[in-house]
């Protein structure tokens, strides 16, 4: 047993209104009344009450370097999702790639799709799709035939889908 039980992603913003758009939309949580207005937002779910993400408004913007913890958001496709959070604020911070990438873990086959954005504030977070059995088997057949880079990985999977789909 744990010494607590982990109780949600605290995410620091520099203003709430965007942030509560951002995040909501991006995960479909609701925006929760707060507690502690203009310094904190909830999303979570009304009924029970039950918050998963805490918005927390700093004065600070956020530097060049790397989040120390970040969020993953499990979607159907990494391609659609990238499309779609662009279209909400975010940016994407590394394009997508398949990992493990074939041969770079030995015994370790691909396993998913993911790739890196920001929110409009900067924080990174994941966007990640499993490869379903077909899909892994596709990359590893690929990785049979030579090496590749991301975009080659990701069609051998069926994943590297335009931007607009």
């Amino acid at each position: 047993m744990g010494i607590g039980t982990l109780k949600c992603q605290v995410i620091d913003v520099e203003d709430l209104a965007v942030a509560e758009e951002f995040y909501s939309a991006l995960t479909g949580l609701a925006v929760l009344p707060s507690v502690f207005p203009g310094r904190y937002s909830y999303l979570g779910r009304l009924d029970p009450w039950e918050h998963k993400v805490i918005l927390h408004k700093v004065r600070t913007t956020k530097g060049p370097e790397a989040n120390r913890s970040h969020i993953d958001i499990w979607v159907r496709s990494v391609s659609a999702a990238i499309s779609e959070i662009e279209h909400i604020g975010g940016v994407l911070k590394m394009a997508p790639t398949i990992y493990p990438r074939p041969g770079s873990i030995p015994g370790e086959p691909a396993c998913l799709d993911w790739a890196v954005l920001q929110d409009p504030f900067g924080n990174e977070f994941c966007v990640i799709s499993l490869l379903n059995p077909d899909q892994v088997r596709a990359v590893q057949e690929a990785a049979q035939l030579g090496p590749g880079d991301d975009e080659h990985w990701r069609a051998a999977a069926g994943c590297a889908l335009s931007r607009e789909d």
